[in-house]
């Protein structure tokens, strides 16, 4: 069984779904297991998989897409519990559809920093853990945001690029169908299908690259877009066992 299956939690409706507990952090100690999953759109979750996200107690969703994305496909959650949160990363202000995939990892960085860190802000609040970080693939936004959030917690860049790449096991030929008739419903051009699926690990290797290079540290970035020290001590804690 390959790493990436034993963390991947198969929900019916969902596509890559994965558990980011296990890492090994800076301090010799470890993510948690059942406190940061990430995955992709959340609107075909059925009974069964919500029953899931109860069972692990589940407190907070945070949506990463855009308005058209939700309205299109709201994700299958219908009570107050677990906590809905939406931070649209691009806030309807980047069409991605002409660009290729390292521009638009730079644009996330250089324009939308506010945004992800907003996004990991989301995550130190008190009592937000357990949480699912969800996008349309739980690929490219989802994936700098956890990058981000398992950097505060002291996992080294080549344990975050290898949990990035693993999201090319999960995203086939069921997913691109899934895809294309999601973006052709609202009306969005569609991306390249290779950008709908490429995950080469080298790319969040050098999106995390970029934020040292700019800022010294992950840390550094996330403390100059609004983060607070005592908001992202408070994420570590959180997140390591």
């Amino acid at each position: 069984m390959s790493a990436a299956t034993q963390r991947h939690v198969p929900l019916t409706g969902t596509h890559n779904v994965r558990d980011v507990g296990g890492y090994p952090t800076a301090d010799g100690r470890s993510i948690r297991w059942n406190t940061l999953i990430r995955a992709d759109a959340l609107h075909r979750l059925t009974d069964a998989g919500r029953a899931h996200f109860a069972e692990m107690g589940l407190r907070t969703v945070l949506d990463l897409r855009e308005r058209a994305e939700r309205e299109h496909a709201p994700d299958a959650f219908t009570g107050p519990e677990p906590v809905q949160r939406w931070v649209p990363i691009f806030a309807e202000r980047l069409d991605s559809a002409a660009m290729g995939l390292p521009e638009i990892y730079r644009r996330m960085v250089d324009d939308f920093g506010d945004r992800l860190v907003l996004a990991v802000r989301e995550l130190a609040r008190p009592g937000a853990l357990p949480a699912v970080v969800h996008c349309s693939a739980g690929k490219d936004r989802t994936g700098v945001v956890i990058a981000l959030a398992l950097s505060v917690a002291g996992v080294a860049p080549e344990v975050i690029a290898e949990d990035y790449a693993m999201t090319g096991e999960f995203l086939g030929a069921e997913y691109l169908a899934d895809i294309e008739q999601r973006m052709a419903a609202i009306g969005l051009s569609q991306q390249p299908r290779d950008n709908a699926v490429a995950c080469p690990p080298e790319l969040i290797h050098d999106t995390l690259t970029r934020i040292t290079g700019k800022h010294g540290t992950v840390r550094d970035f996330l403390l100059a877009h609004g983060a607070t020290g005592e908001e992202l001590e408070a994420l570590r804690t959180a997140l390591v066992s």
